[in-house]
């Protein structure tokens, strides 16, 4: 028994060795000949694929070296290659594409040398000696200063890094170079008033290097230079006109710019020489002393003098006298102005004492006039005083709180103005002590009565909010389950082929051109056969959901109202109207496959406290915009009268309100109103304002 398995198991094992062995070592593929690999590489040429053609010639040259035919093919077929990446080198090389020339001539002599490749070498040995020329040249330009041409060649050689490594720091130095010429330009042009040039230079140089510290003042110091230049020709055409003060102020105006500068000073010792000469020549040194227009004429060429010979002998005596005279005449001014019935000219007293106050020859001294100087103040401070009495009343149904929070934005809205004689006070504390101010009663219809009553009315304060009852029933459709239907392509098919059946019938078996053939009829036999007569779809259910309009609004409504106080005349009024709403959709009853795509949806609306937060506001905003403008018609007033009063050619009366406009504003004045009041004043009194509006002189308790 045993012996049997032995003999089994050697049987099995033997079989298993000679089954791996047979798979292990399968026949070897058969190499081909040198004649096979020549024919399959002549295939390949002619196929255009020279790479295989190459690879397989070599193969067969190894096979058979001394086969002349193999080694004819095989230099052909490197010459051929050499000459398609020789062409490739020469296209990449007319391209100035130099570096791809370089790699595609390597690859072309790597097969073989044809004339093809000489020409590709001839010409990328051309290409790199001209862009060597164009470095050369650069370099050369450098040295020479030609800077800009340079940078012109520097770029040019820009797409070839690869055959000028030092190319990017090259063009820095060159930059820097450039930014130094142009600093070095600039500064000379500079020197020499060339101002636009300068300007260009320097902004060059700004252009390469825009942090250079340098070249930002150099830009500087050449528009000052040109703005200097422009006031020199300004005072040069006023010299050569006799206009000596314009001359001068000019002239000024460009030292100013351009201390030291030595034209400038020549032109300046120019123009005080001749016109010290008119000075002394047109306008006395000893005017009349009862003249004013005369002593004010001498007093304004006697500081043209000091300022420009401060050594002019006869000066100090002739400043004494014509000070003296004209403190005595403005003095006697403001004694005739303070004397005008209802105050109506204290505006006018009031600058004549303090220009007499200026005047003053002995100002330890006590003055005469300092009591009339003081009477005459206080009576135009209060003639300059506004008291606006403030009102704000509800007349709705406000929420608590609001009245006072509109009083308290008017009076920062007043406050806002920043008029420093204008009082703002609630009615109930006037009411209790009426400030009438005796003084200045007749003060009152004509727009300049100095308390007025500004009233603010809040007349509606409404809150609605609206959520309907009934709903909007909409209607819509929804999937409620599958349903099973007649299929309408099965009707379509039993139509065709009873058409197509019946036309074949009429035909009686004969074959005609548009007539159905049995194997049409059996096709369209078996499309009815294979089309089911019934199908599923979803069941569709109508119905109706509710939809819900909801609202909520909140209106303010306010009237600003300002009157003259004594007589009631309306001055002005202006409403105020602010409205908040927001409106929204609730939409209930849904059904969850509904196929229109409609969902339940929550309202999303503002609670009417944000709405009432905005609508109030709004109201508030529209205070501060408002009661500025209101308020000018009031807090204006002495403007409007001066107008009124120069267009009727009532002088006296203009200046007289433009003085209470000018001292009540404070510097808050517009520059071109500022200035037609100074001139006239100038033109009326020969007095000169400040020359900005913040200059005021008005004593304040």
């Amino acid at each position: 028994m045993i012996t049997i398995k032995l003999v089994r198991w050697c049987l099995v094992w033997s079989l298993v060795v000679g089954s791996v062995v047979g798979v292990s070592h399968p026949a070897a593929a058969q190499q081909k000949s040198a004649k096979e690999l020549l024919k399959d590489a002549q295939t390949d040429g002619q196929q255009g694929h020279w790479e295989s053609a190459l690879e397989k010639l070599k193969t067969a040259s190894k096979l058979k070296p001394k086969d002349k035919t193999i080694a004819q093919e095989l230099q052909n077929a490197r010459a051929h290659l050499a000459d398609l990446a020789a062409g490739q080198a020469l296209g990449s090389c007319n391209a100035l594409k130099l570096d791809a020339c370089e790699e595609q001539l390597k690859k072309a002599l790597s097969y073989s040398s044809t004339k093809q490749t000489d020409e590709a070498q001839r010409q990328l040995a051309a290409r790199k000696a001209e862009l060597q020329k164009r470095w050369d040249r650069a370099e050369q330009m450098i040295t020479s200063s030609q800077l800009e041409d340079a940078n012109v060649e520097l770029d040019g050689l820009s797409p070839y890094p690869y055959l000028f490594p030092a190319l990017a720091a090259e063009k820095e130095r060159l930059r820097h170079l450039r930014i130094n010429a142009d600093i070095d330009l600039g500064s000379k042009d500079l020197a020499a008033d060339q101002f636009e040039d300068a300007r260009r230079a320097f902004s060059a140089a700004q252009a390469l290097d825009p942090a250079n510290a340098e070249a930002a003042k150099g830009i500087e110091a050449a528009d000052k230079g040109k703005q200097a230049v422009h006031w020199n020709e300004e005072a040069k055409n006023a010299f050569s006109q006799k206009s000596y003060e314009a001359a001068y102020d000019s002239n000024q105006q460009a030292l100013a710019l351009l201390p030291g500068h030595q034209a400038y000073l020549d032109l300046n010792q120019q123009i005080s020489t001749e016109w010290l000469k008119v000075l002394e020549d047109e306008h006395a040194l000893s005017p009349d002393a009862t003249k004013l227009k005369d002593n004010q004429a001498a007093w304004e060429s006697l500081m043209w003098i000091k300022r420009l010979d401060p050594g002019y002998k006869p000066l100090e005596e002739a400043i004494r006298q014509t000070k003296l005279n004209l403190y005595t005449i403005y003095s006697q001014e403001a004694n005739k102005y303070q004397g005008l019935l209802n105050n109506s000219g204290d505006g006018l007293a009031f600058l004549y004492y303090t220009n007499a106050q200026s005047m003053n020859p002995n100002p330890q001294a006590e003055d005469a006039f300092a009591a009339s100087f003081h009477d005459v103040t206080e009576w135009f401070k209060r003639k300059c005083a506004m008291v606006l009495v403030v009102r704000v009343e509800s007349l709705a149904q406000d929420p608590s709180g609001f009245t006072e929070v509109v009083t308290r934005r008017v009076n920062a809205a007043i406050e806002a103005l920043g008029l420093p004689d204008l009082v703002a006070t609630p009615v109930e504390a006037y009411e209790k002590k009426p400030d009438v101010d005796a003084l200045f009663q007749e003060i009152r219809p004509d727009g300049k009565s100095r308390i007025a009553l500004l009233s603010v009315d809040i007349t509606n304060y409404q809150r609605e909010n609206s959520h309907a009852e009934t709903p909007e029933e909409k209607p819509s459709k929804f999937v409620n389950g599958q349903e099973t239907v007649p299929n309408p392509d099965y009707d379509a098919a039993v139509a065709k082929y009873k058409a197509a059946n019946d036309a074949f019938t009429k035909a009686k078996g004969k074959v005609r051109k548009g007539v159905p053939t049995t194997t049409d009829i059996a096709f369209l036999q078996q499309q009815v056969t294979q089309t089911p007569r019934t199908i599923s779809r979803d069941k569709l259910v109508d119905y109706t959901y509710q939809e819900y309009r909801l609202s909520s609004k909140v209106q303010i409504a306010m009237k600003l109202t300002l009157r003259d106080m004594l007589e009631k005349q309306l001055l002005g009024s202006e409403p105020i109207e602010s409205t908040e709403q927001d409106t929204a959709t609730e939409i209930a009853g849904v059904q969850p496959k509904d196929v229109n795509g409609v969902i339940n949806r929550q309202p999303r609306i503002k609670t009417q406290e944000q709405l009432q937060q905005d609508a109030e506001l709004a109201a508030l905003k529209s205070i501060d915009e408002k009661i500025p403008a209101l308020l000018a018609k009031y807090d204006q007033r002495y403007y409007s009268e001066g107008e009124k009063a120069l267009e009727a050619g009532h002088t006296q009366e203009a200046v007289e309100n433009f003085l209470c406009y000018w001292y009540t504003f404070r510097g808050q004045i517009e520059e071109h109103r500022a200035q037609h009041i100074r001139d006239v004043v100038k033109q009326y009194t020969g007095l000169e304002l400040g020359g900005s509006t913040s200059e005021l002189s008005l004593p304040r308790s």
